[in-house]
């Protein structure tokens, strides 16, 4: 990408209301359990980004009807099963990737997977292993694309999923199993990470009519079943909602969040527990939330962000700005993300003056007195270029190269964060 995009430094006071977009992660999901679903679903409030356009046309080759009205959309199932051999190009979509990775074990033709180059970087060994248990037949470049699944016959009931690497994994095991003949039982094994991301998950199928059995920690029960069509409303994304609080806080700000609140399974949504750490004052209610920020961050000293991954590259981009060094926990998912976020990180932050440390899974960030203007990188990485956006918010006078890659989940964010920058319209 050439794309630059220069970015003041906020030197104004802003209170300002935002709409987040709906949540990526929510609207990936229910657009799959519509494919599965006994009739039409209406979603509304559907997130203008790339990741729900892949999951979009993915499900249109696989013979569902899309109906698509700006961030509405109705989707019909297919009145048989969609038996053709297909090829799905998943862009660069990972979570959407491992979703149908996971439905194909429901068709016995073959799903033929691509993607961009950064995506065939992703691994997803692990779940090919727990398909290929199923009874799949896999065919792959050692666990990355390009990957072909043909679905079995008869289908075991039982598999194992080691979940060291993504909760994605698991979450598109689930989100299937409903349409095998048996349902499924999965036994997991290793650190789990990512919690946050199954409860969404098993929510949000009961949402749609299918419970999630856990008799134990280590054991995922999933009966038969068919998804409830109907209307589903997508709530505001908890991950976006972070650049927006991270700012309030940095710059003493109030930013209202008008389609978020405390009813929200969430994991990311625990970054404003964060800011109110760093002094921010946050008014939750069970629909939108307000953070005001302090007239001077606290520190944060340690955080563990294994729970919220998403959200660790927004406080690794505050914590420069903390008055003492933020040492910051659960990261080891970050290296197998779009780049590897704590390397690019640490590379981006250190251009600009700030003394990083790294380690395997971890970054502990010092404060820093005066920092220097940075043309920063993104690596095509969205959650980069909108954690650098915070930083150069502080510092002035920086570039970001390569900012349209904010399509991948939020195509309006830099609406969104001049809106911020310039509170009074000006441009």
């Amino acid at each position: 990408m050439t794309d630059l995009r220069p970015i003041p430094r906020i030197a104004s006071p802003f209170a300002v209301d935002v709409t987040l977009p709906g949540s990526k992660s929510i609207a990936l999901r229910h657009l799959l359990m519509s494919a599965l679903a006994d009739g039409p679903t209406h979603l509304t409030g559907i997130p203008r980004c790339d990741d729900v356009d892949a999951m979009f046309e993915a499900l249109k080759r696989l013979g569902v009807r899309v109906e698509r009205e700006g961030k509405s959309a109705c989707l019909r199932p297919p009145a048989t099963p969609f038996a053709s051999d297909v090829v799905l190009d998943l862009g660069m979509s990972g979570v959407s990737l491992r979703l149908l990775l996971a439905h194909a074990a429901l068709r016995t033709s073959t799903t033929r997977f691509t993607g961009h180059r950064q995506l065939h970087q992703r691994p997803n060994a692990d779940l090919l292993e727990a398909l290929e248990t199923l009874g799949c037949v896999i065919e792959s470049n050692e666990g990355r694309l390009p990957i072909a699944v043909t679905g079995p016959a008869s289908p075991i009931a039982k598999t194992t999923l080691a979940t060291e690497v993504t909760s994605q994994y698991l979450s598109g095991l689930m989100l299937s199993a409903p349409g095998l003949p048996a349902g499924l039982t999965i036994a997991l094994k290793g650190a789990r990470t990512s919690a946050s991301y199954i409860g969404v998950t098993k929510t949000e199928m009961a949402r749609r009519g299918i419970r999630v059995e856990t008799p134990d920690e280590s054991t995922v029960v999933v009966s038969p079943g068919t998804y409830r069509g109907g209307d589903v409303l997508i709530e505001g994304d908890a991950s976006a909602a972070t650049y927006h609080a991270a700012l309030a806080t940095l710059h003493g700000g109030r930013i209202t969040l008008t389609n978020l609140g405390d009813s929200t399974r969430q994991g990311d949504y625990a970054f404003l527990d964060l800011c109110e750490r760093m002094g921010a004052a946050v008014s939750r209610t069970p629909d939108q939330v307000t953070i005001k920020g302090p007239a001077t961050p606290q520190p944060v000293g340690d955080a563990d962000m294994a729970d919220m991954p998403d959200a660790a590259p927004t406080l690794m981009a505050m914590a420069p700005f903390l008055p003492t060094p933020t040492h910051i926990t659960g990261l080891a998912t970050l290296r197998v993300k779009e780049c590897d976020r704590i390397a690019c990180g640490a590379k981006e932050l250190r251009k600009a003056g700030v003394r990083v440390e790294e380690f395997d899974a971890a970054l502990t960030i010092h404060p820093a007195d005066a920092l220097r203007p940075a043309g920063f990188d993104t690596y095509e990485d969205h959650r980069m270029a909108m954690a650098l956006s915070v930083v150069a918010s502080k510092v002035g006078g920086c570039v970001i190269h390569g900012a349209d890659c904010v399509a991948k989940t939020y195509a309006d964010y830099w609406e969104d964060f001049d809106r911020v920058c310039r509170p009074d319209g000006s441009h």
